[in-house]
């Protein structure tokens, strides 16, 4: 996850590393993960270290659901992506919680060489 088995640039990963002032080691551990991009609905959990879930943007007023995508041309993340709202609490070595914050919803076909057309 480091960016260093990709070409330079060509993956996000190289770019979180750059930001990284320490590297923990791995952790393998159960992860019970489910995700419907259209829905823009989404959970994530692995027992103490981190919990997660994604649900769509709603209107305050009507309660109806607000659909965004973003679909950049030329980018190294995703063709098209969902947009909707997050929260997550990590409890692991790095600990930090996000309440009703930017959710993406997005699939990923990454090679070393970048985005998979």
């Amino acid at each position: 996850m480091s960016g260093q088995d990709t070409r330079p640039g060509a993956t996000m990963f190289a770019v979180f590393a750059s930001m990284l002032s320490k590297v923990h080691d791995p952790v393998f551990a159960d992860i019970d993960f489910s995700v419907d991009i259209a829905r823009r609905q989404a959970h994530l959990k692995m027992e103490g270290y981190i919990e997660q879930r994604g649900e769509p943007i709603v209107n305050p007023i009507t309660g109806a659901e607000h659909r965004i995508r973003i679909q950049p041309e030329g980018g190294f993340e995703f063709k098209e992506a969902e947009i909707g709202r997050g929260w997550t609490k990590a409890t692991g070595p790095i600990t930090y919680e996000l309440n009703d914050s930017y959710g993406q919803f997005a699939e990923l076909h990454l090679c070393q060489d970048g985005i998979i057309h």
